[in-house]
């Protein structure tokens, strides 16, 4: 009988409590940040020495010039090409008026290359004694102190309305303006010298020879230049000039 007890009790002595305290949970998930942070830095420094900008291109430049935006992309020479935010440059030079596209490209080992597209000038706005340049869409893109040769000038805008590197704030303006200048390509002939939006439901042209012709509304815009451009051609005469009915010109009494 004392013997079982004594081999029970010997049996249930090889199994003994851990003690307290001494239990440690493998840090997997400190070890895997710290080894992640340490791939980044060794990364991080790794780019800033590798492929490093040594020359940075610039085409499609007209107006601006080549360091102006080179200046206002922010990339300078030294930096990493892997490093490099080309999107940052293209937002940086996108908010410049005068220009409608733009595109940063790396080029390995060493070169950033920057394509923009400038707007090009449709016309002339007449804002009290200065100018402001606009492409065919109506966008406001510069000011210069006179207006664009062989080009129209756009008046009877208020200053108010307008907003550089946006178009016209009067909504039926702006859409006048851009479908006449959209139909100007369409008669290239024609060289009015003044269109005035005072009221875009009746638009009043001005030729380069001083004729005074009645536009209406917008509608029929290309057919009513069509109609103005063939009658100047053939030399009409007539200084007051309807085309309101948009299909057909008559000559007014003065």
């Amino acid at each position: 009988m004392r013997e079982g007890v004594a081999g029970r009790s010997s049996r249930l002595s090889l199994v003994q409590p851990r003690p307290k305290g001494r239990r440690r949970r493998p840090l997997k998930g400190a070890a895997l940040l710290i080894l992640f942070l340490g791939a980044g830095l060794l990364f991080y420094k790794a780019g800033e020495a590798c492929c490093l900008v040594e020359e940075i291109s610039v085409t499609g430049n007209v107006r601006l010039s080549e360091a102006e935006l080179i200046a206002h992309s922010g990339i300078k020479t030294g930096t990493s090409l892997l490093l490099l935010q080309s999107k940052r440059a293209e937002e940086k030079l996108a908010a410049l008026p005068e220009l409608s596209a733009v595109a940063v490209k790396r080029r390995f080992p060493s070169t950033v290359h920057i394509a923009v597209q400038e707007r090009q000038v449709a016309a002339s706005l007449l804002d009290q004694n200065r100018f402001w340049l606009l492409d065919r869409e109506g966008v406001l893109f510069a000011e210069q102190a006179h207006p664009a040769e062989n080009l129209p000038v756009i008046t009877g805008v208020e200053e108010a309305e307008i907003t550089v590197g946006k178009t016209l704030a009067h909504r039926k303006k702006s859409a006048a303006l851009r479908i006449f200048l959209e139909a100007l390509p369409r008669v290239p002939l024609l060289e009015p010298a003044e269109l005035n939006l005072s009221n875009p439901a009746n638009l009043v042209l001005y030729t380069g020879d001083g004729r005074k012709v009645l536009l209406g509304d917008s509608e029929k815009m290309i057919h009513k230049l069509t109609l103005l451009q063939a009658f100047l051609q053939e030399s009409g005469t007539g200084r007051y000039l309807d085309l309101r009915a948009g299909d057909r010109l008559v000559v007014l009494a003065e």
